[in-house]
């Protein structure tokens, strides 16, 4: 059997070496995984890469409805959040700077105003349809 080419959004070996201690262990139960979490990984970056249906992808990934399953769980165990900060860790490292970005003032005031007791109350009048007479 020929081996397949790679595609562009596939992982290569230096990138899964860091990714792969920040992904979850297999589970100490059941059956083992039928598929390498590396494949996984792939296929869920081939589908954001190319922007791609889950149905429509290729046929040499596992089926969509598992890929879309890691991808799922994955999400709520809060993967994607931990990969997305130790890459931003690392690329603010290399590029000179702190590993965590201090709040500037401006964002810390518009979260502030954003909380009051106003902006909450304008945000209701504003969502009221009854009062206003374009929606009737």
């Amino acid at each position: 059997m020929a081996k397949l080419e790679p595609y562009t959004s596939d992982i290569n070996d230096n990138e899964w070496e860091r990714l792969r201690r920040l992904l979850p262990g297999p589970k100490k139960l059941g059956r083992p995984p039928r598929y390498p979490q590396r494949h996984m990984l792939n296929a869920i970056f081939y589908i954001t890469h190319s922007g791609c249906p889950w149905r429509l992808m290729p046929h040499e990934f596992p089926h969509w409805r598992l890929v879309y399953y890691y991808f799922a769980k994955w999400q709520k165990e809060g993967v994607w959040e931990k990969l997305n900060a130790a890459l931003r860790d690392r690329v603010r490292t290399k590029a000179g700077k702190k590993k965590r970005p201090r709040q500037r003032p401006s964002i810390a005031r518009a979260l502030k105003l954003l909380a009051s007791e106003e902006s909450v109350g304008l945000m209701r009048e504003r969502r009221s349809w009854g009062e206003n007479g374009t929606f009737w």
